[in-house]
């Protein structure tokens, strides 16, 4: 389990280690990574089932249950969690486009662009700098 800066784990969220356990079977060489990448959102009562990769600033919104990896930027809500939208850096999802077809952070201003290898990406500021 690796939780890089600026993570939030909300109240009772839980992140388990193997994909089959038992009680009576020892598996622990086969504990699987999860990692969360910075500034992710965990909500409160949230499963993260093992062997994900949860992008930076992604949301997971409360009660989900995620069984796969998390695009930069996604919302993922509901049991099995699925993508329902874009979240800005802020905490803001993503609705609105310009003209130049980005979509705008209604608090800060700042641009997102869609991309193929991660997801979103913000335009207007460096994706390893802090706020």
């Amino acid at each position: 389990m690796i939780l890089e800066d600026d993570v939030f784990c909300g109240p009772s969220c839980v992140f388990t280690n193997v994909i089959n356990p038992r009680s009576q079977i020892r598996r622990h060489d086969l504990y699987e990574r999860t990692l969360v990448r910075r500034g992710a959102t965990i909500g409160a009562n949230s499963t993260i089932i093992c062997g994900a990769t949860i992008g930076r600033y992604a949301f997971i919104g409360a009660g989900a249950v995620l069984r796969g990896d998390v695009p930069d930027y996604a919302l993922m809500l509901g049991v099995p969690a699925v993508q329902r939208g874009w979240m800005s850096r802020h905490g803001h999802r993503l609705r609105k486009l310009n003209a130049e077809g980005h979509l705008i952070c209604p608090e800060s201003g700042w641009r997102y662009q869609k991309t193929e290898a991660s997801g979103l990406r913000c335009l207007d500021w460096d994706e390893d700098a802090p706020l």
